[in-house]
């Protein structure tokens, strides 16, 4: 009988057994939403800054005369340019991944100088109003305290890598209220399994990061959603058929998107000049339609507590879409998860509104935005359990469960069909060989 195999050595920064792991989440918890206050109070002061109105941007927008609203997003954009230009000489021509890349394909580890200076550079882009969501720099900057933590902890390999998730997990529970979906939302968008051993440390992050932020330190939810019902289970097929629409548009969002990434990378400007024209672009825009300044918090907020004109609706949805694309597609620090969420918010609306002149006796038209923007997530993400979990979050309404999860199964499989690729397919599948070629032009955006 041969002797059992010896164990392989495990790695220096092993300790012990694995529930040491989940007290180093916690610890990470608490500094990755220590690091999101920090971004959040940082927008606050830019915000002011760039347009002397602190509160909504899109308040501020409306409140600027239309010459500046149309030049503060470009003027913006050539600090934010300027910042991530002097990122690349720090650098040196070596290419930082992003916490998705990091985690699924790279070592785990993120520079300080590299992760602050962009971070700099999306505060310049967000607070000057480009059209991005704030909350993938503040996943981006908690990510990277996971990692900076678990290199003091002499971490490496999976562990380190499982440690940034755990940093990005707390940023993303801090900056949606979601603890529950903060974890799941790396382990099904980057795993893609729910390993106990990887779920554990994350829901730890995300449970101790969301207590921090909104327990502790009393910010409240991104998202203020009224109380709401589904008139009749009748009206499933109603939801279900907007989940297969969503599924079809959410492909023609994402090659939208696409296609400003390309048109920018041929345009042989410098990176402050780039950013600049992204910006002008949202500027020029934002004269008729000011509400696609920012994220779109206040605006899906403003659409779920008063009614507005449909045709309003249809156009701000729409110039929301290309203002999106001018600034991911030029290259500034941000994310799409809000904007997504606002326009699956937007165009569940609409079908709301359809449903409800079809049939007065259906749910209202909100109740159709809501359960849209988990659709149009699905959709987007290819991740329809945490698209289903955050929106019940948002809400902890039972009562919407269903209508909810056939609209999210719907969307997903159908995306999936038109379009393999999700909207993080490049970031967790970029090819790390060709990353001298791409040194010199505009980083993508943080993944979000």
């Amino acid at each position: 009988m041969k002797p059992a195999a010896p164990a392989a050595p495990r790695a220096p920064g092993y300790h012990g057994d694995d529930r040491w792991l989940l007290l180093w989440a916690a610890l990470i918890g608490v500094v990755g939403a220590l690091a999101t206050v920090a971004f959040h109070e940082g927008m606050a002061f830019t915000e002011r800054l760039a347009t002397q109105h602190p509160g909504s941007l899109v308040h501020a927008a409306e409140a600027l005369a239309p010459w500046r609203r149309a030049l503060t997003p470009a003027l913006g954009g050539v600090f934010a340019g300027a910042i991530l230009w002097l990122a690349q000489r720090v650098a040196k021509g070596r290419k930082q991944p992003d916490y998705l890349e990091a985690i699924a394909i790279g070592d785990g580890r993120q520079g300080v100088k590299d992760t602050l200076l962009h971070s700099l550079s999306s505060l310049c882009t967000i607070g000057s109003g480009g059209s991005i969501g704030r909350e993938g720099a503040m996943v981006q900057l908690a990510a990277a305290t996971g990692s900076w933590i678990g290199q003091l902890g002499r971490f490496d390999g999976d562990d380190l890598r499982l440690l940034l998730a755990c940093g990005a997990a707390a940023g993303f529970a801090s900056a949606y209220d979601a603890a529950l979906s903060g974890a799941i939302f790396i382990a099904e968008i980057v795993y893609g399994t729910l390993s106990i051993r990887r779920l554990g440390p994350l829901m730890v992050a995300s449970v101790v990061a969301e207590v921090t932020v909104h327990q502790a330190l009393g910010y409240a939810p991104v998202y203020k959603i009224p109380p709401l019902h589904v008139a009749s289970l009748w009206e499933l097929p109603l939801f279900l058929l907007m989940g297969l629409a969503m599924g079809a548009l959410a492909p023609l969002f994402m090659v939208t998107l696409d296609g400003a990434h390309r048109l920018a990378a041929r345009l042989r400007l410098a990176l402050p000049l780039k950013l600049a024209l992204g910006g002008l672009v949202v500027g020029a825009i934002s004269i008729w339609w000011p509400q696609v300044w920012g994220n779109g918090y206040s605006v899906v907020n403003d659409v779920l507590k008063h009614p507005w004109p449909l045709a309003l609706v249809a156009a701000v949805l729409i110039a929301k879409v290309f203002a999106t694309a001018a600034t991911t597609g030029s290259g500034a620090v941000g994310g799409v998860f809000t904007p997504t969420i606002f326009v699956g918010a937007l165009l569940g609306l609409l079908a709301g509104s359809a449903a409800h002149a079809l049939w007065p006796g259906s749910s209202l038209p909100v109740v159709y935005a809501v359960i849209g923007m988990g659709a149009f997530l699905a959709a987007t993400t290819h991740a329809p359990l945490m698209s289903f979990l955050i929106v019940f979050e948002m809400t902890l309404e039972y009562q919407l469960v269903p209508a909810l999860m056939l609209s999210c199964l719907a969307a997903y499989h159908v995306s999936r069909a038109i379009r393999p690729q999700s909207i993080y397919h490049e970031a967790l599948h970029r090819d790390t060989a060709n990353e001298e070629d791409v040194v010199d032009s505009a980083p993508p955006p943080v993944s979000r």
